[in-house]
């Protein structure tokens, strides 16, 4: 928990200091985020392509195949 006391020091401060304290937090926030996201990419896995058969050589007429669609 942040000390009351230096909340209250940094309310007091001018409001130049208390933009440079929100730069500073801002920039450890996106240091933080920036870790994180690095850290819960998923692994990469390779993968094989593996070649099957149908048996025959298949021929598909498009132009029957979406009229039975009824558009």
């Amino acid at each position: 928990m942040i000390n009351i006391e230096s909340v209250n020091q940094i309310k007091q401060s001018p409001i130049a200091e208390r933009i440079q304290v929100i730069e500073i937090l801002l920039h450890s926030l996106k240091n933080d985020i920036q870790k994180r996201q690095v850290e819960k990419k998923p692994a990469v896995r390779p993968f094989k392509v593996r070649r099957f058969s149908l048996g025959e050589e298949v021929h598909v007429d498009r132009e029957e195949l979406y009229s039975e669609r009824g558009h």
